[in-house]
């Protein structure tokens, strides 16, 4: 049997390259997953000693939040994994970081709370796209009512938040 009738995993294949359709699909899931070149800038810049200060402060502070008690939610561990392949510095980071510093539990509650800005709408809508799929399978209704039911649910929330508590009575007193 001849040496080139075995397969190897990581022979080059002749002929041109084709990361059309894949690459586009994996370009469509960094955008919904979050991240951006603005993300990957802002990695960039991190250090372990912003992770250690930050681990601190939560230590020390009231900030802990059921967020930090919880586990990461699927979106989160997709976001984790992609970061990690596309942002080479964090990789370090955590590298340097885990498990000598801190637990990768706290590595990455850490990492969403100083990344929030750069991917809170991303996983904001990855939530609204859930409930959506979530209410199609339980109700059986069309895409277009449930998203409009969806919006309506997060304004009112919304509206709900942004109220003062000195105008906490009802409107029609």
């Amino acid at each position: 049997m001849a040496f080139s009738s075995f397969t190897w995993p990581f022979r080059r294949r002749a002929g041109p390259s084709k990361p059309s359709a894949a690459a586009e699909g994996k370009e469509e899931d960094a955008e919904a997953l979050g991240v951006t070149p603005q993300l990957l800038d802002f990695l960039r810049t991190l250090s372990p000693d912003a992770f250690k200060s930050s681990a601190l402060q939560l230590h020390q502070g009231t900030r802990a939040s059921a967020e930090a008690a919880g586990e990461l939610s699927d979106w989160q561990q997709r976001h984790a994994v992609l970061v990690l392949a596309r942002a080479k510095e964090l990789a370090k980071v955590r590298y340097d970081l885990c498990p000598r510093h801190m637990k990768d539990k706290q590595f990455w509650t850490i990492y969403f709370l100083l990344a929030r800005t750069y991917i809170l709408p991303y996983e904001l809508r990855a939530i609204q796209k859930e409930k959506v799929r979530r209410m199609e399978t339980d109700n059986g209704k069309s895409k277009d009512v449930i998203a409009v039911e969806v919006e309506m649910q997060e304004s009112k929330c919304s509206r709900e938040s942004q109220t003062l508590p000195d105008d906490s009575e009802p409107e029609g007193s």
